[in-house]
Formats: structure tokens, sequence, C-alpha cells
């Protein structure tokens, strides 16, 4: 039987984390690294990557590499994977946090922003898992982790979320999880989501100012969620601990969909 420092223990592992350069994609690159994990921080805002990798290497002790990927560009993704396996030979832990949305009303959206969201969210997503299995598969070991959302699961009044494309897309980051899940496991590939509630950002922190109330109404806690309340899920599905746990949907939104 492990030891729980065991189960916990990601120290010789390589961790690609898409967005890790700000908001909760920023808190769950910390968790990666405070637990032993080398990281790759990958936006497409360079400068900001680089500014936060030299931050994070003299907290944590790990090495940081900082890179430019657009994941609504396969070329990028790609370009990614070849600077990754040329710096580290390995992808461990893979966490899919790249994400884009668009407020407007549903009867009157953008056809332009939606391609926008699903290109972004979803066949970004798509293809950076695709790329992280085929390493994966060939070491015999891997760790997805995608971001879903609380909206994969509801609908929403306008009032509340009117933001259809990032409904539908984090729907669909649910759906290719399950399915990876279960096609993956024969290569000892785990593929999981976390489904965020509100949490502040920079994304979302005009619709946590303007609607506060009438969303914490929705939240049974009564509160949104805190800076370093997705590191511990985060850990979680990427550890070796979590070796038999794929395929799920992780809420962490304060019991809004328990409703």
């Amino acid at each position: 039987m492990r030891h729980i420092k065991e189960l916990f223990d990601l120290r010789g592992q390589v961790a690609v984390v898409t967005g890790g350069a700000a908001g909760i994609g920023s808190q769950m690159a910390y968790a990666l690294g405070e637990a032993g994990a080398d990281l790759v921080l990958a936006a497409r805002k360079l400068d900001r990557c680089r500014d936060v990798a030299e931050t994070m290497e003299k907290e944590l002790g790990v090495r940081v590499l900082p890179a430019r990927c657009d994941v609504s560009r396969y070329d990028e993704i790609d370009a990614l994977y070849e600077q990754v396996m040329r710096e580290f030979k390995r992808v461990d832990i893979l966490v899919n946090n790249s994400g884009a949305t668009w407020g407007a009303p549903s009867l009157e959206f953008p056809f332009e922003s939606w391609q926008k969201v699903i290109n972004t969210n979803v066949n970004g997503t798509w293809r950076m898992c695709q790329r992280a299995g085929q390493i994966m598969s060939k070491q015999q070991y891997g760790r997805i982790i995608n971001l879903a959302s609380l909206a994969a699961f509801v609908g929403a009044p306008a009032e509340v979320m009117d933001a259809v494309a990032y409904q539908t897309s984090k729907a669909a980051v649910a759906g290719l999880t399950k399915d990876l899940a279960v096609k993956w496991a024969r290569y000892n590939i785990t593929v999981n989501a976390i489904a965020p509630g509100w949490f502040p950002t920079k994304m979302t922190q005009g619709t946590l100012t303007s609607g506060e109330e009438q969303l914490l109404n929705f939240i049974p806690m009564r509160r949104f969620g805190e800076e370093d309340e997705l590191k511990a899920a985060t850990l979680f599905l990427a550890s070796p601990g979590a070796s038999y746990t794929t395929g799920v949907i992780l809420s962490v939104d304060g019991g809004w969909v328990a409703q």
C-alpha cells in the first residue's frame, strides 16, 4: 500500500497548463508545481507567461517553461507539443484551461462569436487532448484534466448567464471527457474534468460585480469560490492516487448543480 505522500507526489512529472499564467489556470499550475511537477505555462500572451514562470520557479523550485499557444490554432498546438518534447521528452499531465466566452442575446448571437468560442473551448480542447494522448499512450501513463463548467449541466436565464455558445461548448467538453476516458483507459490515461462555479477572475469580474446578489441566490453556500479552492481538486485528478478515477466531471461550485 502506498503512503499518502506517494499518492500525491508529482516529482519527475511534466504538466502542461493552458491559460496557466492567470486566473484559475495559475491556481491549478501552482497546485501541480507545489507537488513537485515541472510546468509548461501556455497562453497567447508570452510576456505574461514569462513573468509568471519566473516567479513560479523562484517560489516552487521546479522548472517552469513559458510558451505561446493560441489553442484555437492547430499549428500552434502542434508547435507547443514539439517544444515540450524537445525540452522535457515527456508529458504526464495536461490541464486544458484556456477558454473564451461571449455575451449576447441568443436570438441575436453573432455567428463569428459563436465560432470563436467553439474553436477555443471545443476544438482547442480536443486537439490538445489528442496530441497529449498520442504521447501518453506511448508512455502508458497520463492524466488529462479538462475545464468544464457548471454551465455544462444547466440552462440559465439570460439575466444570469447570457452566453449560449459558452454553455454549449462546456457541455461538449463534458461529453468529450467521458468519451475519451472510456477510449483511453486501455493506455492508462485518465481523463476527467473540473466544473468550476463562479470564481473571481478577469473574465468573470464584470458579471460578478453587476449581478452579485442574483448569482448568490443560486449558490447554496452563498459565496463565490476562493483563489485556492480549485487546487485540491486539480492535484487529486492529476495525482498517481487518482489511478482508478476517470470520466468524472467534478463540480467545485458551492452546491449550484446539486439543486
